[in-house]
């Protein structure tokens, strides 16, 4: 974990706990472990067992947050933890591609390679439904957040992914409208049988 993203959780969780911020932590980081322990990817090595692990603490949290406030609160708590992180994240990953020079949709599609290659895409299914200067269309089956957060019986938190996308590609993408067709709501976490992912060059 790096020094930014335990600065933030320390942000937002003293914000709402103030000075008992530091021993919930504490807690939440050996919860975590015995969170992953219960996960099939205990079992296993590699990347993906790694990141499956790293997702346990949001899950430590969100559970913990969970015996001191409502549903609600605590989603919400744990949602200015996770969208922050997940949108620095990517737009690291998309400036370690030095595609600045390149025109929009040829940075777009560069950034769709690499998260293949490197990223969560690793991890999913995704299908290539249309590309072009102007659009791109594709699908993701098979949602590793969601076969994540089912398996640790917080499917929920599959949402705040959803929330990351909304956020991070139109900022990191500035010359594409993001939507998923006639709802952001069209993805696995919403009950969908897929995640739709559609960028319109602006006009």
């Amino acid at each position: 974990m790096e020094l930014k993203e335990i600065n933030l959780i320390k942000s937002v969780l003293n914000k709402y706990l103030k000075n008992s911020w530091f021993p919930f932590f504490i807690k939440c980081l050996v919860e975590k472990n015995a969170i992953f322990k219960k996960t099939h990817w205990s079992k296993e090595k590699g990347i993906e067992a790694k990141f499956a692990k790293r997702l346990s603490l949001t899950v430590a949290i969100y559970n913990r947050l969970e015996k001191i406030f409502n549903e609600k609160k605590d989603f919400k708590i744990t949602s200015e933890i996770v969208i922050p992180t997940g949108c620095s994240e990517q737009i690291k990953n998309t400036e370690s591609l030095n595609v600045s020079n390149k025109e929009p949709m040829e940075q777009l599609l560069s950034f769709y390679g690499f998260m293949g290659i490197s990223g969560v895409g690793r991890f999913v299914d995704r299908k290539l439904i249309k590309a072009n200067n102007d659009f791109l269309h594709y699908e993701v089956r098979n949602c590793f957040f969601s076969r994540f957060y089912y398996e640790t019986d917080t499917p929920e938190l599959t949402k705040l992914f959803c929330l990351v996308d909304n956020e991070f590609f139109p900022r990191a993408f500035p010359d594409f409208k993001f939507h998923r067709g006639d709802s952001l709501e069209n993805t696995m976490a919403y009950g969908k049988e897929f995640c739709t992912f559609k960028f319109e060059r602006n006009r």
